[in-house]
């Protein structure tokens, strides 16, 4: 139950003339998320950062993330090849309280360039055409979580590490995503224990989390079924697409713009 507080908070960002733009871009998020299976930080949060911050804009995410994403990852784990994906995990966990540290401590400025200059990097890699075409290997998988869980918890920007690992696998689609998935119920656990034990989901993220689950869990629902009519091939081009508009929106340098 919300108490008094909490419904004047709620209440105070319903009065704020950016949230109508806050609920548009959640909502796409969602409907990204639930389609590849990634993406929805990508999408979310370089543009509500524009107006909430860093700090407050990704523990808000995985928050919300976390609510309303859980149940499909679980779900996800008898088509998800776990001998891949647990590695990865763990990984995760151990570099998550890292992230954390980072993104209570450093520059907002400093880290967003920092996280885009690494995006970018990644998006230059997929371009070119470059994969990891070998059997995946429990070591190259762990070092792969490492990466993302210090990228996730610092910037929640964990998707090109990751996604440049599987897009290169034989695998199908839909194995595909179901790893996507699966890793990210179960690295969300690390992370958000991470911001909690930081003091990191203050009053207000909170108030925003209880508007945006239920727009972010309706994207998640149309996003699955959008993904059910698409090929292979339309699933990795609109990966890349994904990672290409994030990489681009991203930047510090826009920010004036879109404001």
């Amino acid at each position: 139950m919300f108490d008094g507080a909490s419904l004047a908070a709620i209440g105070d960002i319903l009065a704020q003339p950016h949230t109508w733009f806050l609920i548009v871009v959640v909502s796409v998020a969602g409907i990204v998320r639930g389609f590849s299976g990634f993406g929805g930080a990508l999408i979310f949060i370089p543009l509500a950062s524009m107006v909430l911050g860093p700090r407050m804009t990704v523990p808000l995410f995985f928050l919300v993330d976390f609510c309303t994403a859980m149940p499909y990852g679980l779900k996800s784990i008898p088509r998800a090849s776990m001998p891949e994906v647990m590695p990865m995990v763990v990984g995760s966990w151990i570099a998550t309280p890292f992230g954390a540290w980072v993104l209570s401590s450093a520059d907002p400025l400093a880290l967003r360039w920092g996280t885009d200059i690494l995006v970018l990097a990644m998006l230059g890699v997929l371009i070119s055409g470059w994969r990891y075409h070998n059997e995946p290997k429990p070591s190259v998988s762990f070092g792969v979580g490492l990466v993302g869980g210090v990228l996730g918890a610092a910037a929640g920007v964990s998707g090109p590490a990751i996604i440049a690992y599987w897009l290169g696998s034989r695998s199908p689609a839909a194995t595909v995503r179901a790893n996507i998935m699966v890793f990210y119920a179960l690295a969300a656990l690390g992370t958000d224990a991470a911001y909690y034990l930081r003091g990191m989901f203050e009053l207000q993220t909170l108030a925003y989390a209880a508007l945006a689950v239920p727009l972010y869990g309706f994207g998640l629902v149309f996003g699955a079924k959008v993904f059910k009519g698409s090929t292979d091939k339309q699933y990795r081009q609109a990966a890349l697409a994904l990672i290409t508009f994030s990489a681009i929106v991203s930047l510090p340098v826009f920010s004036s713009i879109l404001h």
